[in-house]
């Protein structure tokens, strides 16, 4: 089972204290150091499964929040920018903290992740987990977090929470990170979400959009924010992506598939 660690600190959204050496290092006026964040058109690395490859020569990876702390402080090293997953809008099993979603707070299964299920955003408690996986990330090293589900109530979730809770919980989410000095991403939402929550993300990620519909990128990539993409193949599809994700502004990525192990196809 994958395990958290956990910073001891607290956060009334406005940050966490600590002492020159610390991870968090707090300014004379009290705010707290900002974090490196990716930039638009760079290159990066998304991996979740599978024995993690740290050689991969991009700038930004995005690991699982689980990581070590130590794996992190070697892509640190190496020069890389960490961003740390988990799932925001599910509650997933294999997760240390799964046991504290109480039962009133679970919808649906998903679709294509049956073993996870929809949370309530509204609820306390829910939103009290994921802050602390914030505070657990910036105690672990990372560089922002890339929380996704964030577009639950589109989905059959089996709860009436609306549109307006779920902007309002994805800026709950991005207050806690920016109240730690990491950036946060927002996930494959649609491009009214994108453009209410730009001013409160630092970057998107989009999945499989070239052949249907980029838009949620553009107002980020109009704030001149990075936007990533993963799409799916092989090296074959180099000259169908990485010219279109190009002239679009998006930092492209081929993966072998939805297990997003360590294949990876960068564009040049």
């Amino acid at each position: 089972m994958r395990t958290f660690t956990a910073l001891a600190c607290t956060i009334a959204i406005t940050g966490c204290s600590g002492t020159d050496g610390d991870i968090l290092r707090t300014r004379a006026d009290g705010s707290v150091t900002e974090r490196p964040r990716p930039a638009p058109l760079g290159t990066w690395q998304i991996q979740l499964s599978g024995a993690l490859d740290t050689t991969v020569d991009a700038r930004s990876y995005t690991v699982d929040v689980a990581t070590p702390p130590s794996v992190i402080a070697g892509l640190h090293d190496a020069g890389r920018i960490v961003l740390c997953y988990f799932s925001a809008g599910t509650r997933e099993p294999f997760r240390a903290d799964a046991a504290r979603f109480p039962a009133s707070t679970l919808g649906a299964p998903l679709v294509d992740y049956p073993d996870e299920r929809w949370v309530d955003v509204r609820d306390g408690t829910v939103r009290a987990i994921m802050r602390d996986r914030i505070i657990a990330a910036a105690g672990a090293g990372c560089d922002g977090v890339h929380p996704s589900g964030v577009a639950a109530f589109q989905e059959s979730t089996n709860l009436d929470f609306t549109r307006d809770d779920q902007v309002a919980y994805n800026r709950s989410l991005a207050t806690v990170a920016h109240a730690l000095g990491l950036s946060i991403g927002l996930v494959q939402v649609d491009t009214a979400l994108s453009q209410e929550l730009v001013a409160d993300f630092d970057w998107a990620v989009l999945w499989t959009c070239l052949d249907t519909n980029c838009a949620p990128a553009s107002p980020f990539t109009g704030a001149s924010k990075p936007v990533f993409l993963v799409e799916y193949g092989d090296e074959t599809r180099v000259p169908a992506v990485c010219p279109k994700a190009r002239s679009l502004g998006l930092s492209a990525i081929i993966k072998r598939d939805g297990d997003l192990d360590a294949f990876r196809v960068g564009c040049p």
